[in-house]
């Protein structure tokens, strides 16, 4: 992991490099440009920037379905959708609002027009497969995040507070789909990677299941745990599958002087954030050598002009308190320091 860069020269270096030349990891192709088996925001050494832009891929190729060589007409037609394969010899389904959409599927749909389902049951478990455009690495932390519904298979209205897992199995080959079993994949060359139990609801809700693979991991299944409980059937909808890996350390740096005298540099004082924060989670407060804060700022793009009450503070030392929250944490940090005014 990169260390937190306090540097303007090291962020500088990052940001505004001599450009890239061949062999060089592009960070916005999906392409593992330097051969290094990681793809843009996953290569930290040449994109450590990536996150802070707009551009944000999943590591599951057609993540939300949408992408299709064909449009669905009836069950067991997962094949038409790109990238997804039928992981075992049970059929799950893909549903589309442009072709094949049955009334027990909750409207509207999270993303786009189409979702995939599974049956988890006492006679079949059905299970979604894919090759991953870039691998999981052992010891790296991951999160899946996605939509998840569900409906009974049997025609019954609810089961109240019924619980099921949903399992994460991965491998480190590809291609191996679809299994010669109608139930778990364990023992044909997949292992668990990660669980989430799941509140049975048929309203479209969000999971965020974060795992961390033993070994490095090239395709994935999902569906339902090897001890499943064998009592009832559920139909449960998948949709939006965003696989990302954690980044736990942030990226920024606070100047230690500005100088807002109305040229081109250092106007305004503010922490720089590079990558990983929580942009709702944010505060900024400058206060002067008594204690008196004379600016506050809840936007990390909304900096410190150098002036108080409408009029230019005076050159000298001030303080400043940072608060802030990493993306996937609920941990809020605080950070203090001086900076110098100079005019």
């Amino acid at each position: 992991m990169k260390p937190i860069r306090h540097s303007l020269i090291l962020l500088t270096f990052f940001l505004f490099g001599s450009g890239f030349s061949s062999g060089q990891e592009i960070c916005n192709n999906n392409i593992d440009d330097d051969g290094d088996r990681l793809i843009d925001q996953y290569d930290l050494e040449d994109c450590p920037c990536t996150r802070a832009d707009n551009f944000k891929i999943s590591l599951i190729t057609n993540a939300s379905f949408e992408n299709t060589n064909c449009i669905p007409t009836g069950n067991g037609q997962l094949n038409c959708a790109e990238g997804w394969e039928q992981a075992t010899l049970s059929t799950p389904e893909l549903f589309s609002t442009n072709g094949f959409m049955p009334d027990m599927v909750p409207q509207p749909i999270p993303d786009g027009n189409n979702c995939a389902s599974s049956t988890f049951g006492p006679s079949i478990m059905d299970y979604l497969g894919t090759c991953l455009n870039g691998p999981l690495l052992s010891g790296q932390t991951y999160l899946l995040k996605f939509n998840i519904a569900a409906d009974t298979y049997d025609g019954q209205d609810s089961y109240p507070g019924a619980l099921v897992d949903i399992v994460l199995f991965g491998s480190n080959k590809c291609n191996m789909f679809p299994l010669q079993t109608v139930f778990c994949p364990e023992g044909l060359g997949y292992t668990e990677i990660g669980r989430y139990t799941y509140p049975i609801q048929n309203q479209w809700s969000t999971i965020e299941l974060y795992f961390t693979p033993q070994e490095d991991i090239s395709s994935i299944m999902l569906g339902g745990s090897c001890d499943f409980p064998q009592i009832v059937s559920f139909d449960i909808f998948w949709d939006n599958l965003q696989l990302n890996r954690v980044l736990d350390e942030i990226i920024y740096y606070v100047p230690n002087t500005f100088t807002p005298n109305g040229d081109e540099h250092n106007n305004v004082f503010n922490p720089v954030f590079v990558c990983g924060y929580d942009p709702l989670e944010y505060r900024f407060d400058v206060y002067d050598r008594w204690g008196e804060i004379v600016f506050t700022s809840l936007d990390s793009k909304t900096g410190w002009d150098g002036s108080y009450h409408g009029l230019p503070a005076k050159e000298g030392v001030f303080g400043w308190k940072l608060e802030y929250k990493a993306e996937n944490t609920t941990e809020k940090k605080v950070i203090t320091g001086h900076a110098n005014l100079l005019r």
